[in-house]
């Protein structure tokens, strides 16, 4: 019986505790929707905007519809001659069909701009919140710290409290869901051949080559069918990164990535990354053995599936990587799909993937890498009859360039 797709695991709900007043939460929130709407994620809930001074009131506010962009007035205005104002209950119970959408929808994920005074008390947007995560779909609020017992209780606990910032946003998201998003960004283009080498496979349309190595050797018979992918277009093989358990299917599937991420036009900076890290103080580890590593980094701590002299097994990434400095990890975890769980184990590091298998596109970096530096193909023939043949990367980098991206530091 063939495996079921492999699909990212259930998200807790995901509560940003803050303190008095929430506009800052309100737009961080706003803008994490935003992004992931972007990107091509099925986004739902409301969101909360304040508009400034209204006809009675110093702060108008309003209930905003992720999906659609209507505009829900939900300020009640408590008298002429003062300028207070409060939530108005019919106006949040009108904005509430729209949460009831989107869990109809089935969204990727469901914002609810707050759980305050209302649904501390059962009333507001409680039940349709409640009804959400009874329904497995990712629930993400603000909770003010005042109300933060009567949360925990309607919940019972099974929640994650987060800090007002969006990297806190980004680790509660989850590295599993980086492949989702970046077959996101995929162009449905036609692929004109896959090829299958003994270490390294490549995709390719008419836009560009990806590559990506192999974690399995060929059948026995050294026999086997590229043609087993012919007809289907690149998004649809790009979807096997994520998806698929055959461990050449996934490798096809990280290719497919890179056919789309480093095209030939992409500029950066030159080398191949492994020196971005060698006069860091500190633990620095190292995730592969690469070439002329003692060389480059000779303070490196390097873990490898086959260790050789002075390297960690595997399983000295749980002891290692908490607490570093700096992580460099091959590509090759991009394309067997262990990323993931090093990403999290690494969290608080400085993290560079490095290799010709990695997807050179700023939508990683949210998910915790710093610098990426990978391989554009220039002479396609090349590459494709290096690999075809048998070859590794030291054979093919003569027939392409490596490009280095650094995420902008937030100002």
């Amino acid at each position: 019986m063939p495996l079921p797709p492999a699909s990212p695991p259930p998200l807790r709900p995901g509560a940003v505790i803050h303190g008095p007043g929430s506009q800052g939460v309100d737009t961080l929130l706003d803008g994490f929707a935003a992004e992931l709407k972007r990107r091509g994620f099925r986004v739902g809930g409301l969101v909360q905007r304040n508009r400034g001074p209204g006809d009675d009131c110093a702060e108008s506010m309003e209930l905003v519809d992720v999906a659609t962009g209507r505009a829900y007035d939900i300020t009640q205005r408590l008298g002429r001659e003062s300028q207070s104002c409060r939530v108005d209950p019919t106006g949040v119970a009108e904005a509430s069909q729209a949460i009831r959408q989107a869990v109809a929808a089935k969204v990727d994920l469901l914002v609810v701009n707050k759980f305050a005074g209302l649904e501390s008390q059962g009333d507001g947007l409680s039940d349709e919140m409640l009804a959400a995560i009874a329904e497995g779909i990712p629930v993400l609020t603000s909770v003010g710290s005042r109300y933060l017992n009567e949360w925990q209780t309607a919940t019972g606990g099974f929640c994650e409290l987060l800090s007002p910032t969006a990297e806190s946003l980004w680790r509660w998201w989850g590295p599993q869901r980086l492949y989702d998003d970046l077959v996101q960004g995929v162009a449905d283009a036609r692929v004109l051949r896959v090829v299958t080498g003994a270490q390294w496979v490549l995709v390719e349309t008419d836009a560009g080559m990806g590559v990506a190595a192999r974690q399995t050797p060929p059948a026995a018979d050294g026999v086997e069918d590229a043609q087993r992918w012919a007809g289907r277009s690149l998004r649809d093989l790009a979807a096997m990164a994520g998806q698929s358990w055959d461990a050449l299917e996934i490798a096809i599937g990280a290719a497919a990535l890179n056919a789309h991420y480093n095209r030939p036009d992409l500029t950066g900076a030159p080398g191949n990354g492994l020196d971005l890290f060698a006069g860091v103080d500190g633990r620095v580890v190292v995730i592969g053995g690469f070439p002329q590593i003692a060389r480059r980094m000779p303070q490196a701590r390097v873990i490898d599936m086959n260790p050789q002299e002075d390297e960690f097994p595997e399983a000295a990434c749980d002891w290692l990587l908490p607490g570093a400095d700096a992580v460099a990890v091959t590509a090759s975890a991009f394309a067997n799909r262990t990323l993931p769980r090093l990403l999290r184990v690494s969290a608080g590091a400085r993290v560079a993937m490095i290799g010709p298998g990695t997807p050179l596109t700023p939508r990683l970096f949210d998910y915790g890498i710093e610098s990426l530096a990978g391989f554009v193909a220039v002479d396609r023939e090349a590459v494709a009859r290096t690999i075809a043949g048998g070859g590794g990367s030291r054979d093919f980098h003569p027939h392409g360039r490596m490009v280095t991206l650094h995420r902008t530091p937030n100002l």
